[in-house]
């Protein structure tokens, strides 16, 4: 007679890094909002939603270890020294949680939640334990609202900006730092490495824009301190007017008229050749997920994967070194009506995917580009997102 196995409880554990070294907005894990200090909104959600065997913080700072020993009994939640080698500005993040991991042999599922997502939610955790008790996910990662073009994205290159994925069109979705959760033995990339393609045995939490948001700067917490009042968020609707030979999209309700009068006649005067609206990404291209596979994460060149992931920030993890990287704005934008994308599909040519190409070959010249922050200023002007009191 064959002997029944018994599967143990899932035990899951939530890592809190809270370092105290942030340059741009100085000792942010602990700045208080609406009288609470970020990191222990962080903990009081983790704790609320009853899913987790450990909620510990990993911290170098004495500061933010008393903190937390003031606030929560030491069952509920654990404090972790860091060692010296993980106390700095470019300690890298993975190994922040392997420490965290060695430290905690007992755990089959580990979280990673920084402490700057305020708006968390405990029903959202409780729907990443149920989809981690099914035994079928490997990771639970947290999916942002938006979907852009990757034909959206350049990087700086001589004389102008170069697009930085070629080949075909895809859309792409964004993930969020805000839910973050993986099986003990598939951190990182290791689920691809067993074979697993992207997407497969991974469960998205579809979430709301507030919830994506990553306090990093002052305007960052101005916007959490509106949306903590009442305000609601999210994204800007869009609207398409025919003028002329183009389609002009803008802000639902904004004065198309104005806008144009602020590109001018000459960036106008080509339909062949429209201008580009860029911005900085929002949200930041190393966060986008190509819809279909891994396979198709295609660079133009060997620069555009520098500038995308460079290095030092897939080293860190800190977006403060990642190089430039400009969006075609998802709400400014102006459309030749006779675009060879209007034209019915062709059948999709793989067969120069993943070789490199010369910047030069599909520059578009910098006098053909406008930057939307120097729009910002105009009274017509609206961002890709809304708050609404």
């Amino acid at each position: 007679m064959a002997r029944q196995g018994r599967m143990s409880a899932m035990r899951i554990g939530a890592l809190v890094p809270a370092r105290m070294g942030s340059k741009r907005l100085p000792g942010k894990n602990i700045i208080e909002l609406g009288g609470v200090p970020l990191v222990c909104r962080t903990l009081d959600i983790l704790l609320q939603s009853g899913v987790f065997a450990d909620v510990t913080v990993s911290t170098e700072s004495p500061v933010v270890a008393e903190l937390v020993r003031s606030r929560y009994p030491a069952g509920e939640v654990a404090v972790l020294p860091r060692p010296e080698s993980l106390a700095g500005d470019d300690a890298p993040l993975h190994l922040v949680a392997e420490h965290y991991a060695e430290n905690r042999p007992d755990l089959q599922w580990l979280g990673l939640f920084m402490p700057t997502f305020p708006f968390r939610t405990a029903d959202r955790l409780r729907e990443a334990a149920a989809a981690i008790h099914t035994g079928h996910a490997l990771r639970v990662q947290a999916v942002r609202p938006e979907q852009h073009w990757d034909r959206d994205y350049f990087y700086p290159a001589a004389g102008g900006f170069a697009p930085v994925f070629a080949g075909f069109p895809n859309l792409l979705r964004f993930s969020s730092t805000s839910y973050m959760l993986w099986r003990r033995e598939t951190p990182r990339f290791q689920a691809m490495y067993m074979g697993y393609r992207l997407g497969e045995r991974e469960y998205r939490l579809d979430v709301g824009l507030a919830e994506t948001l990553d306090i990093d700067d002052a305007a960052d917490l101005a916007l959490a301190r509106r949306i903590l009042a009442g305000a609601r968020y999210g994204l800007t609707p869009a609207t398409t007017t025919a003028v002329g030979p183009y389609f002009v999209q803008t802000p639902a309700g904004a004065d198309v008229a104005a806008f144009l009068r602020w590109l001018g006649p000459e960036l106008l005067a080509d339909p062949a050749s429209p201008p580009l609206l860029l911005q900085k990404p929002r949200p930041p291209l190393f966060t986008a997920r190509l819809v279909s596979d891994l396979p198709e994460l295609h660079f133009l060149n060997p620069e555009a994967k520098d500038h995308t992931w460079s290095p030092r920030y897939i080293q860190t993890a800190n977006t403060a070194h990642c190089l430039p990287i400009y969006q075609q704005s998802p709400v400014w934008r102006i459309i030749p009506r006779d675009a060879p994308q209007h034209q019915p599909p062709e059948p999709v040519d793989r067969s120069s995917l993943g070789q490199p190409a010369a910047a030069a070959d599909h520059l578009i010249p910098a006098a053909r580009a406008r930057f939307v922050a120097d729009m910002e200023g105009e009274a017509f002007y609206e961002g890709p997102y809304r708050l609404e009191d």
